[in-house]
């Protein structure tokens, strides 16, 4: 019953054993997974992706530093692809805001533009967000506001005010492995809401062994979140496959 809104499954690390990954991952118990887009072309792999494998959905985004430097033509044509395959897709995603590899204030600008853009698209498509905010937290929280459909927080690293703030708002957290080494992510999880908490891994990266990710790893997470949260693991994993199907299986 695992569910995994944040992976990236595209990437060369799966290049020669994607279909023993999956084989392992369904073996394990992983129910589905959210490969997410980072650019138009990583979209199109991504697409290609989840026909391939039932287990894998769909999610089109703009990794945010690509959309600090991308031309309206560009972006036009990501907003068009995302559009036209609204039926193929369970979310948008990944995009956001990132001012860890972003420095310069002109591209932090154009993020915030696309990001504001993209919103808008998910309101028209009612399509959730599955969003970054790396070093961003504060300002992804204030143009997140704008979203009316249901916004994701993946790998949050704000502090306790932003945490609360976040939970005011409704937004929802998915949870990476490392939850089991963050100090921060154990704070999370006691401070939100279950119904509001997912899980994920980032795959291929954000591993706790040195290992490439894989969706598998995620039993490690719901053990952890039932040991913080004094329940079972079982009623833990069951939660957050409701949550999952209450967002994206209808």
């Amino acid at each position: 019953m695992i569910v995994d809104v944040h992976a990236h499954f595209t990437y060369k690390d799966y290049d020669n054993n994607i279909d023993d990954i999956i084989k392992l991952m369904t073996k394990n118990g992983v129910k589905k997974v959210i490969s997410n887009g980072l650019s138009y072309e990583d979209n199109i792999n991504v697409l290609n992706l989840s026909k391939k494998y039932k287990i894998i959905n769909a999610a089109f985004g703009l990794y945010p530093t690509e959309a600090g430097t991308i031309s309206n033509s560009d972006l036009k044509k990501v907003i068009n692809q995302i559009k036209s395959n609204k039926d193929n897709i369970v979310a948008i995603g990944e995009v956001g805001l990132d001012y860890h590899w972003t420095k310069t204030e002109e591209k932090k600008k154009r993020q915030k533009e696309v990001l504001s853009e993209i919103i808008n698209l998910a309101n028209e498509l009612n399509k959730p967000l599955i969003v970054h905010s790396r070093k961003a937290e504060s300002d992804v929280l204030e143009i997140m506001k704008s979203a009316k459909v249901p916004v994701i927080l993946h790998c949050f690293s704000g502090n306790a005010e932003l945490i609360d703030r976040a939970i005011d708002y409704g937004y929802y957290f998915s949870i990476p492995v490392i939850l089991l080494k963050s100090k921060g992510f154990k704070r999370l999880v006691k401070k939100a809401n279950l119904s509001n908490i997912l899980t994920e891994t980032d795959s291929p990266f954000l591993s706790i062994d040195g290992k490439t990710n894989n969706s598998s790893n995620i039993q490690k997470t719901i053990d952890k979140i039932a040991e913080i949260r004094a329940m079972d693991s079982n009623s833990v994993a069951k939660k957050i496959f409701s949550n999952y199907k209450e967002l994206f299986d209808n």
